[in-house]
């Protein structure tokens, strides 16, 4: 067991991935001098984004998506964890954004692929509104997304 050392208090995991479409949050911070970082391991200090993960939400070849219902209740605004979107990519048609899946992702060119999508400066006020959401528990008070959530709601 050489190649698998084994140490006190850790296990092995095993993990299935999917490469999917995600918003990227943060860029992570500034990196770390080398000075600061001779001898230490590379996780310590190894350049991450934190990004979110879209998935599909029709049903489609290889893919469960989500049921009808409910994305129409996501499309409402019903859920602070859950953000309905239409992405500009093929594939699928409409996708679901899940904030309770932030994540940090290694910021090198083999574990993220960078596209020329980006949001405009009204959809991260929005994003951000939905963050404090779901961190917070309630809307913003006099936010965009509180209207938005409010006028969803109203509709059959």
């Amino acid at each position: 067991m050489a190649a698998l050392p084994e140490y006190k208090g850790e296990s092995y995991g095993v993990y299935r991935l999917k490469k999917r479409p995600l918003v990227i949050l943060s860029s992570g911070g500034d990196d770390v001098p080398k000075a600061l970082k001779l001898g230490k391991p590379n996780w310590q200090t190894a350049p991450t984004v934190i990004a979110c993960p879209y998935y599909g939400a029709d049903e489609g070849e290889g893919r469960a998506g989500f049921k009808q219902e409910f994305v129409e209740r996501i499309r409402r605004c019903e859920y602070p964890q859950f953000v309905f979107d239409m992405l500009p990519l093929p594939g699928t048609k409409e996708s679901i954004l899940r904030l309770d899946h932030l994540q940090p992702i290694g910021r090198h060119h083999d574990a993220i692929e960078f596209t020329q999508f980006c949001l405009t400066e009204e959809a991260l006020e929005v994003l951000d509104e939905w963050l404090w959401w779901l961190l917070m528990g309630y809307p913003e008070k006099d936010g965009t997304l509180l209207y938005l959530r409010e006028e969803m709601l109203k509709i059959d």
